[in-house]
């Protein structure tokens, strides 16, 4: 079972969110996480997740006990794609569980009209777990969603797929629900 992640609160916004920290994608040296799930989210969306001067992110870091890091202005999207990379990272699966859910739901909130799909990164190694024996674990996300389409090898960058995911934010997550319980808990 995931340990909750401690953290050392100091001063915080209104949201409860620290604000010591001058960068929202910073890592404490002494902290050491096992897992990162990268979830690929279209650009047109990134700046409800970021928030006036970060602090939507800080907050949604601060609420699930994880670092969450968003690719930069200078290489902004995953190769191939018009998605930005949200990459969350923590020792506890169900912390980034929490994080991508309520990352989704931050973007469902402000584009419920338009936001209807998200990718995540699956790496190579893992993809196996993913499609599963015949399909039948790939077929079951596709069950819980709209749809679902894991790209083939060599198709995303170097020792990676990419997983796509349509439907409404409780499909989707549902669907990246699976995804990381399935990569991280086999």
């Amino acid at each position: 079972m995931d340990e909750p992640l401690s953290t050392g609160r100091g001063k915080s916004d209104s949201f409860g969110a620290p604000m010591d920290s001058a960068d929202p994608n910073a890592m404490d040296e002494d902290e050491v996480y096992d897992n990162e799930f990268i979830i690929l989210v279209p650009d047109e969306f990134m700046g409800c997740v970021l928030g006036r001067g970060g602090a939507t992110i800080r907050r949604l870091q601060w609420q699930t006990h994880t670092t969450i890091r968003v690719s930069n202005a200078d290489e902004p999207f995953y190769p191939g794609t018009n998605f930005r990379l949200v990459t969350i990272i923590s020792s506890s699966t169900a912390a980034m569980d929490a994080a991508q859910q309520l990352i989704l739901l931050q973007i469902a909130q402000n584009y419920s009209k338009s936001f209807r799909e998200v990718a995540c990164v699956v790496p190579d190694d893992m993809a196996g777990r993913v499609i599963g024996k015949g399909g039948d674990r790939i077929q079951e996300i596709r069950n819980c969603c709209q749809h679902a389409e894991l790209a083939n090898r060599g198709e995303g960058a170097q020792g990676e797929r990419i997983m796509t995911v349509q439907g409404n934010v409780a499909q989707v997550t549902k669907a990246l629900r699976m995804v990381v319980d399935l990569i991280f808990h086999e």
